[in-house]
């Protein structure tokens, strides 16, 4: 799933195509797209495009007239802009400018989990998708006390922690891993038995991974909107077997159902190598 540097560079591109454009007609080619009827998706056409910018892992599109069009993109969901296109079996939404353009929201993938909102936007922060996100880790208010408080309440694993968005927004599989090589902390340690030097550790940890990844993210896709999470951004998220880039030992992985888990068994767990989930099911 998009994670806060990919979905950051998106709205800030994004941003910069469609500000001040006028949305001239909508088009829904995948009805289970949209999550709401009041306002109706057609309430949108005729609105002066305000803004693009993001909260947590979502799109925000702020029009004219206090509505805003919120977009969810989940695992395989993509936004394109272009010439007006045909129908096709990932084509989910497509926005009409007034120049002519279309912005698209595209699913790549067979399971479709996008989600589209339409909400007044002085009020969309109590309703869902909003209501109940925590803080984002790029805000001054999101300090090493904070981050003590949160985790001290949660007996989950550190990286499930990390990815739960009631607390620290943007963050998900892969930059939990990331995040946590950088610490170097264990993903498989309870969250609430981090002691003080190790939550600040973390934070710190939080705070670098991301600001590093944002501005990479901005200078590999320069202007594009972005479609794929750069492996060579990421360190140790997909590259089990490499060695780690800080002492050579190779990166281990632990796989769930859709999710897999990378870190360094020397910088982060004491050497413990932890089984493989796919390979424990097997040996049942």
């Amino acid at each position: 799933m998009p994670e806060l540097p990919f979905i950051q560079v998106l709205t800030e591109n994004l941003d910069r195509g469609v500000r001040e454009r006028t949305i001239a007609r909508v088009r829904l080619h995948s009805p289970s797209l949209l999550k709401t009827f009041e306002p109706p998706l057609p309430a949108i056409q005729g609105r002066r495009i305000r803004g693009v910018r993001r909260i947590a892992k979502l799109v925000i599109v702020d029009l004219e007239g206090d509505l805003s069009l919120v977009l969810h993109l989940m695992r395989h969901g993509r936004v394109q802009i272009g010439p007006p296109r045909a129908r096709g079996k990932d084509l989910a939404l497509g926005v009409v400018l007034d120049d002519g353009r279309e912005v698209r929201v595209v699913e790549l993938g067979p399971k479709k989990r996008a989600s589209v909102y339409v909400l007044e936007t002085s009020g969309m922060a109590e309703v869902e998708p909003i209501a109940g996100l925590g803080t984002d880790p790029l805000d001054p208010g999101f300090t090493a006390e904070r981050l003590g408080a949160m985790l001290a309440g949660e007996a989950v694993q550190l990286k499930r922690f990390l990815t739960l968005q009631r607390y620290v927004t943007g963050i998900g599989n892969a930059y939990s891993d990331e995040i946590l090589w950088e610490a170097p902390l264990s993903p498989f340690v309870r969250a609430d038995r981090l002691k003080p030097a190790e939550v600040r550790t973390l934070h710190a940890a939080i705070a670098a991974t991301m600001r590093r990844a944002l501005e990479e993210h901005r200078r590999h896709f320069a202007a594009e909107l972005p479609t794929r999470e750069p492996l060579e951004l990421l360190r140790v998220h997909r590259h089990g077997g490499e060695p780690c880039p800080r002492c050579g030992t190779p990166i281990a992985e632990v796989a769930y159902a859709e999710k897999e888990t990378y870190y360094c068994p020397a910088c982060q767990t004491g050497g413990k190598v932890y089984a493989d989930r796919r390979m424990s099911r097997l040996l049942k």
